[in-house]
């Protein structure tokens, strides 16, 4: 039986952002989960992608929840 991406599951988290090409190609995030709610950090390049991340996130199955802690404009990010 294929496992499915959990909210609890950071790899497979940042897996399932990897894959998405709205998102690729931005500097690594860091993921992490509490129970069934994750919270990205780190910088992008703008509203748009900090938008894109969250949508990406809120696709995964079992995911109830997202702390969008991502800082737009940072140095190193456009």
């Amino acid at each position: 039986m294929p496992r499915l991406a959990v909210a609890n599951d950071a790899h497979l988290m940042r897996g399932a952002l990897g894959r998405d090409p709205g998102i690729r190609g931005l500097p690594r995030l860091n993921v992490s989960s509490c129970g069934l709610v994750v919270t990205v950090h780190g910088s992008v390049p703008d509203a748009e992608a900090r938008r894109l991340v969250e949508e990406a996130v809120r696709r995964v199955p079992g995911v109830e929840g997202v702390e969008n802690k991502l800082v737009c404009g940072a140095p190193g990010t456009a």
